[in-house]
């Protein structure tokens, strides 16, 4: 079982558009009144860090409109790609007298230009000096350090996302959903699956508990961290809620393959079952799997019908394989007709002595003696048929009912010299010795 996990490196235009968003947010059409309060944290920020952590409570500074105003220059030139131009802009900027905040923005409109040229060190770089300014507006500080972490995600480097995720965590009240599956992601890509596990669950509780359905790659998430636990119970819940709620066909057979895991072969069963009820089975392995389940449950009719259709569909190829399957179940159900069809199509196809014998044991069942000799023969002379002692035991039976007690005995002294069929051979030997005396008795007495 192999469980592919949605990762933060393999959706980077998502990941990138966040950033963007985050990057952008402070330079955005608001008036700059609305700009000044949001970039300075403001009263509820302040009070919300005070409550939580209750440090010092840091004086706010402000961004002077000449200085915002170069700010938003720098930004749309760059919105326009006319990156060196914002660049010089920014650079004309840092020759001018600002308080730390208006040094810090400066950096974060540096990281903004950076990253929408695509260079994420130097954007990472400027968003480290942001940081460094310690006398920055929490709200700042939170958005800095999680849009660090996730320039670090779309270059793979999931260690240095580790720790300023972890400073972002240490100073938001309520982490949001999405951080704790990122934080995860960055657990699992380090292979660190049981420090994973808690904010995957941590996430999807909070979903449950808005009346929200967890989201499909966050139980995604939830089911490779819980293969890689070799945790298989939780696994098996896991793959029940992707399956009801994101109903495909792959999380129904992975289901399944869970439960055969677990030694569960009834839910196994069920789980395909379920998938095939709504249409979701449509390849030739799902479909065999359904009906080799079905066989093991001794289902035998409910496994050809499956079988059989799938190949008039065209979604079972129709080969000597599937058709010695598909025999099988004919066989088991006692459908003696549609068996010795299927079986002799199988037969001619693969020319296995598996194959006829099976043919044989379909007409032996029906006292079809001849074409069960025939048959068991042409088994017997294939030298890669590995039940030779069971086929001399039915050609020692197929030749008793043709009352060829010669070759009857013959067959049952070649089932002697096998170990597993020994002892029948010899107890049919015997009884063939007490036909044979009884006959010369009644003929003599004739």
């Amino acid at each position: 079982m192999k469980f592919p996990v949605a990762t933060v490196s393999s959706k980077a235009l998502s990941v990138k558009a966040l950033v963007a968003m985050v990057l952008v947010l402070s330079f955005a059409t608001a008036p700059v009144s609305q700009v000044y309060a949001a970039q300075s944290g403001g009263e509820n920020a302040e009070k919300q860090v005070e409550k939580k952590k209750k440090r010092r409570v840091k004086r706010a500074q402000t961004l002077r409109p000449k200085i915002y105003k170069k700010l938003e220059e720098a930004r749309v030139l760059a919105d326009e790609k006319k990156y060196d131009e914002a660049l010089e802009t920014l650079t004309s900027l840092e020759k001018r007298k600002r308080n730390s905040y208006e040094k810090a923005m400066t950096h974060n409109m540096f990281a903004y230009v950076h990253f929408n040229q695509e260079n994420y060190d130097a954007a990472i770089q400027s968003y480290e000096k942001v940081v460094a300014n310690k006398k920055i507006p929490d709200s700042l500080m939170q958005g800095t350090l999680y849009s660090i972490a996730k320039l670090y995600l779309m270059q793979e480097n999931y260690q240095a996302a580790l720790k300023p995720l972890n400073e972002w965590f240490s100073l938001v009240e309520k982490p949001s959903g999405e951080a704790h599956i990122l934080r995860a992601q960055i657990y699992f890509q380090l292979e660190q699956y049981k420090k994973a596990l808690p904010d995957v669950k941590v996430a999807i509780a909070g979903e449950k508990a808005k009346g929200k359905n967890p989201r499909e790659n966050w139980l995604m998430l939830e089911r490779a961290v819980y293969y890689q636990n070799k945790d298989f119970k939780s696994l098996a819940r896991c793959l029940q809620d992707l399956a009801t709620l994101y109903p495909k066909a792959q999380y129904w057979v992975q289901l399944a393959a869970v439960y055969s895991e677990l030694n569960m072969p009834l839910k196994e069963l069920s789980a395909l079952e379920a998938a095939h009820e709504q249409n979701l089975l449509t390849n030739e392995s799902e479909l065999v799997n359904l009906a080799q389940a079905l066989l093991g449950q001794e289902v035998p009719y409910k496994a050809a019908k499956i079988l059989a259709d799938g190949m008039k569909a065209e979604q079972i190829e129709i080969n000597a394989k599937n058709l010695s399957l598909l025999g099988d179940a004919w066989m088991i159900a006692k459908e003696y007709d549609n068996a010795i069809k299927v079986m002799t199509q199988a037969a001619k196809m693969s020319s296995s002595g598996k194959d006829f014998y099976k043919l044989a044991q379909i007409h032996t069942e029906r006292q079809e003696w001849d074409q069960a000799l025939s048959n068991v023969d042409s088994a017997l002379n294939d030298a890669d048929f590995n039940k030779k002692a069971d086929a001399q035991v039915l050609r020692g039976l197929v030749l008793f009912n043709l009352d060829n007690l010669a070759d009857a005995q013959g067959a049952f002294e070649a089932a002697s010299e096998f170990e597993s069929s020994k002892k029948m051979a010899n107890q049919w030997l015997a009884y063939i010795e007490g036909e044979r005396k009884r006959r010369e008795y009644m003929a003599g007495t004739l």
